[in-house]
């Protein structure tokens, strides 16, 4: 066979390789979320760190999150101050200390659309809702695996670089967040 066969042959079986990683990254990806979506409500408590570039150092928050299906979803943080977000259906509370409850409907926020469906489509099992904003691809196995989510969808991409999820069986250990101005938040889920 001549080198240029060769070299022609070995390019189309690394394509075809890759394409069947990337099927089988994406397969493993929506048996996630199915996964996920099989547990009806989740409390738990967090930890997360926020690198943010106006900051000399991370911002470390702990608090509890809930979770009920088909879209509730709250975040209570305990410290290093009281705040408490709720997202459910189509609006979000926020409440900070003894202060007002500030309401922000979705449709009137672009950011906060992308990062509910974020947060709360993977914990529904609602595959078509991330795909909507991201593509889907998975690493490792059912009982130990790592969810990234890459925008597809130009106002995902205004705001996410990429969000990566990671767990074990039905539960989210962490979630890792770049923003598109290089902010990092890291979430880590006790078990």
């Amino acid at each position: 066979m001549k080198p240029v066969r060769v070299i022609l042959a070995v390019g189309i079986l690394t394509a075809i390789g890759g394409a069947k990683a990337a099927d089988q990254g994406a397969e493993l990806a929506a048996r996630i979320v199915a996964q996920l979506g099989q547990v009806p409500e989740r409390a738990r408590h967090f930890q997360e760190h926020r690198e943010i570039a106006a900051l000399d150092r991370p911002l470390v928050t702990t608090g509890t999150l809930t979770f009920r299906k088909p879209n509730f979803l709250e975040k209570t943080t305990i410290t290093p101050r009281l705040e408490d977000m709720t997202i459910q259906g189509d609006r979000v509370s926020i409440r900070r200390g003894d202060g007002p409850v500030h309401v922000i409907m979705l449709d009137q926020s672009p950011e906060l659309s992308v990062l509910a469906t974020t947060l709360r489509a993977p914990l529904s099992g609602d595959s078509q809702a991330l795909r909507h904003y991201y593509t889907l691809s998975a690493s490792g196995d059912l009982g130990h695996w790592t969810l990234l989510l890459s925008p597809v969808d130009q106002e995902a991409a205004r705001y996410v670089r990429n969000v990566t999820l990671a767990g074990r069986n039905n539960v989210v250990d962490s979630v890792r967040v770049v923003l598109r101005n290089g902010d990092r938040q890291m979430l880590v889920i006790d078990p």
